[in-house]
Order: C-alpha cells, then structure tokens, then sequence
C-alpha cells in the first residue's frame, strides 16, 4: 500500500494526541512536553508540530506569555473527520450503504463531511477530500477509468470505494460478491427445474451488473444448460434514468411482442427489475409462479417481502459496508496492517412466493 499522510510519524501523534484531549474538560491544562513525549512516544519537535495543529484546529489553546496548553472551551471533540463522496443524483441504494456507514462511524466518533458531484471524470478528488481526514467514495454506475484508479492507488488520505469493483489490490474496496450473486440465482433456477430463462438487464452497464451477469452465464454453463435456452433482454438504461420505468417499460414492450413465452423464469439484477416484471406480467395476465418465476437480486432495500406476491431474492447483509468500510479506513488511519484492502459481502438466497418447481 502505498505511503500516505496518515502513515506519517506527525499525523499518528497528532491523532493520538486528539484522542487524549478528548478525554479532557474544557480548560484542563494539558502535560508538559516531555510528559507528551513519553506519553505519545514520539520526540521533542514532533510533539511540537502536533500541538501547533491542534491549536491551529481550535481544539487547544494556550494564554499569551505561557507555554502550556489547555483545552478549549468549544471545539469538535470527533476522533477524525471523514469525507463522504457520492453522485448528486438521488439513489435510495446509496442511501441505505451510507446510512450503515455513519451508524458504524458513529462508534468511532467520526464527523462526516460531505460532497456530491455531478461529473465523476471531471472531478478533483484530492480537492474534495480536502483537510479530511479520508474518504469514502460512491463512484457513478460505470467502470472506473484508468486515470481515476491511477489516482486512487495514490491518494493522499485513505480512500474506500463502496459498491463498484476494482481490481488493484491497492485501493481500498467494499462491494458485493458479485459473482457469487449470479452463480447463486442460475443454481437456484436450475435446482427449481429451469432450464429456460429470461434475464432481464435492469441496470446500466457497470462493473456489478458485469459481474452478476458473469456469474450466471458461468454457473449455467457449468450445470450444462444450452445457451439457446438463455435470453437476455436489455433495457439499455443509464444512470440518471429511473430503472423502475424504464425497466416496466421494456419488459411491457417485449411481452407484447411475445404472446407466446418459451421460458419458465425470470431473472433480473436488480429489485426495481424484480418490481417492474410483477407487473408487466400481471397486466398481462400471467400468473407468479404458476405460469412464470421470478427471482431478483434484492439489493440494498428490503422492500422485497413487501411485494406483490413477496419476490424471492438473493439478498446481502446492507450493514457490512459499514462495517467493512469503517475497518478498512480506521486500520489505514492507524497504519494498521491489513491482510487485503478488498472485502466481498457474500449473498443468501431468500426464497418467497414467485419461484415454482418444475417437476
């Protein structure tokens, strides 16, 4: 991993030196230097250093004409400050992963700044991150370009990216098993008695979805299923389109298309796509499960028990990026060794009321 602010003798003490003050009441004299020294095990000019950032923070203060510091009145008593990144456009997925985030955060009593963009390329990383002391980064519904990873490998303050993959070893990653998503629903299909499927591209093209894809088309061919049998339908969606719609859109115009259905099973990647087929399919009077399954990757809401009828999903456990995110950010703030920086929520299958057996 490459050497950052925060692997430097002068930030580590002056992160424990926070810590310690915000044990302390407002006014309390802080030690004098070579108890600091002894106590933050560090030398005589890095202490110093230390002392004159806290005090440039506002966190310490000291009267003219003396030497000792004291604590401040006021100041803000979080262990570190945490930039959070996302796109500007609304996403209730986000919503979810970051609320996990802050709940985990808040055990570490971090603050959270935050900053949205609107054009990912053109975006100046290190400037938002600012006087943060790291970053969490939600990148758009895209690959992420070389020159963005090149960044990235580099960053001046530790840096996790939620939910897209990447594929250095060297930067800081939370997503889900993407793989492992696809390779589920395409055994859970074929364990039902489907060898004949839909999969019904819900989602703009980007790493997850490749991923998802990749692993169902793998998992299906390893079990024998022809390809002839597969048919995958895109609703050629982008990110800022509502995937719900556009997603009931497309499937309403190929089931128009197609009185005659020669599959037994949808899949779709997403739970807006699981949604949309519920409906384009009861307004075409096809019955779930009798005459169709569907089954969905559920995503990061848990809205799919609430659906009519309840849609069976392969599911992931939303709080572990926050616990995962916040593992990885606390251990590079700390330089803590890391075994990889690259943590993979595992799926689970919940089976509800739209999947049939064939027998």
């Amino acid at each position: 991993m490459p050497r950052v602010l925060t692997e430097t003798k002068h930030y580590q003490t002056a992160s424990l030196l926070r810590q310690y003050v915000n044990t302390l009441p407002a006014g309390e004299r802080l030690p004098v230097t070579s108890e600091l020294m002894e106590m933050l095990n560090a030398s005589h000019g890095t202490v110093i250093q230390a002392l004159k950032t806290l005090s440039s923070e506002g966190v310490i203060r000291r009267q003219f004409g003396k030497q000792r510091y004291f604590v401040s009145e006021r100041f803000d008593r979080s262990s570190a400050k945490i930039c959070v990144i996302r796109p500007d456009y609304p996403s209730i997925a986000f919503d979810t992963m970051l609320r996990s985030v802050y709940e985990a955060g808040q055990v570490k009593n971090w603050r959270f700044l935050h900053q949205t963009y609107r054009n990912f390329e053109e975006m100046d990383l290190q400037e938002r991150i600012g006087d943060a002391d790291a970053c969490i980064l939600l990148p758009p519904a895209r690959v992420i370009d070389r020159e963005m990873l090149r960044i990235l490998k580099r960053p001046s303050r530790p840096v996790a990216v939620l939910l897209q993959h990447v594929e250095s070893p060297d930067i800081a990653n939370v997503t889900i098993d993407d793989l492992a998503v696809g390779r589920l629903a395409a055994r859970t299909l074929f364990t039902h008695g489907h060898h004949r499927i839909l999969v019904l591209r819900d989602q703009p093209h980007e790493s997850t979805t490749e991923e998802r894809l990749h692993g169902f088309f793998s998992m299906l061919k390893e079990l024998g299923v022809p390809e002839k049998g597969i048919y995958l339908l895109d609703a050629e969606l982008n990110a800022f389109e509502g995937s719900l719609e556009g997603s009931y859109a497309c499937m309403s115009r190929f089931l128009n298309q197609r009185p005659v259905l020669d599959f037994s099973a949808i899949f779709t990647l997403s739970l807006s796509g699981g949604a949309a087929v519920l409906r384009a399919l009861r307004e075409h009077d096809r019955k779930v499960p009798e005459e169709m399954s569907v089954l969905s990757y559920g995503g990061e809401v848990a809205l799919a028990p609430y659906l009519n009828p309840p849609l069976s999903t392969i599911e992931i456990d939303t709080g572990e990026f926050g616990v995962q995110a916040v593992r990885l950010i606390d251990g590079m703030l700390h330089s803590t060794p890391l075994e990889t920086l690259q943590y993979h929520i595992s799926p689970k299958l919940m089976l509800r009321n739209t999947l049939n057996r064939i027998k």
